[in-house]
């Protein structure tokens, strides 16, 4: 019962299970999104964009990547908005970080904004997932970069690793070539992908050329 109430609040965390699965997400990810974030090297004066921020727990360790750039977070629960305030609430009081309600699909910001958008376990509850990453793409400066990350990748192995979690939370995992071939439909180039030995672990790059 614990388990369901918790994956039911998996897409947009909202009240006691909501509060409950925003800490779960930034227990559970801590490992995964240190292993991804070590994929990117991030300069002093990057901004950067985090796309899902939930808990916002990368948000602050973005932040601690960075010397006088600046992290936004956008997530659309309302529950997020609050519990990712409250852990960056020092860096928000500097300026260096600012946390907005909003969705993948219309991102409030100028063409060519930052230098990095990540997006953490979040790619599967997009509602147009084509179109979302194009407007990822036109937030990117040139030379951009996007960083997909995933724990339940669909592998060859183990297809059907995922299918409770996918039956009860109504989403589709997706393969390594699946996000290689949507990352390039959308514009991105140079694209890389990494994946982590003993797990469904994946790291997806592109580039805004």
């Amino acid at each position: 019962m614990k388990y369901h109430k918790l994956l039911e609040n998996a897409k947009k965390p909202k009240g006691f299970w909501g509060k409950k699965m925003i800490s779960s997400m930034n227990e559970g990810h801590y490992e995964l999104t240190g292993w991804a974030l070590d994929h990117i090297n991030f300069e002093r004066h990057y901004r950067v964009l985090d796309v899902g921020c939930g808990g916002g727990l990368t948000v602050s360790r973005i932040a601690e990547r960075i010397g006088n750039g600046k992290v936004y977070g956008i997530d659309y629960s309302a529950l997020c908005i609050k519990h990712s305030k409250a852990q960056n609430r020092k860096n928000i009081l500097c300026n260096k970080v600012k946390i907005v309600l909003a969705s993948v699909s219309s991102l409030p910001f100028e063409d060519c904004s930052f230098d990095v958008v990540t997006a953490v376990e979040t790619y599967y509850f997009w509602p147009d997932k084509l179109n979302d990453l194009k407007e990822i793409y036109r937030v990117l400066k040139q030379n951009g970069r996007i960083m997909l990350v995933f724990e339940m990748l669909k592998t060859p192995e183990e297809p059907d690793k995922w299918k409770a979690v996918e039956d009860k939370v109504g989403i589709k995992t997706v393969t390594e070539e699946e996000i290689r071939e949507m990352l390039a439909k959308a514009g991105f180039e140079d694209i890389e992908t990494h994946k982590k030995d003993g797990t469904t672990w994946l790291c997806a790059i592109g580039v805004k050329k």
